[in-house]
């Protein structure tokens, strides 16, 4: 995991939608399709070092029970799911740079 620092949530946004070959809009949009949906958890995750649940949910304009919620759905499937762990090293390596 990267080094535990604030990181802006715009860079976080950008790195992720590199990953995941979409828009920082289509992540910020409500909608449900998948891999948007899952782009936009992996946001919350690494939105949350150093911040906390209340203030991630207003910089995305969500209540903070779906940030609770996406993170938890992260931090579990990271635990078992081989895809997740290569989502989240890719956009490691974009955060790094």
């Amino acid at each position: 995991m990267i080094q535990p620092r604030k990181l802006e949530i715009n860079q976080i946004k950008t790195a992720v939608s590199k990953v995941f070959d979409t828009t920082p809009e289509l992540i910020d949009s409500g909608t449900r399709y998948q891999p948007h949906a899952l782009a936009r958890q992996i946001c919350y995750y690494y939105a949350m070092t150093g911040r906390s649940y209340v203030s991630v949910a207003e910089k995305f304009g969500k209540h903070h029970g779906s940030i609770m919620h996406g993170v938890k759905k992260i931090r579990s499937l990271c635990d078992d799911d081989w895809q997740i762990k290569a989502y989240l090293t890719e956009v490691e390596k974009e955060l790094a740079q």
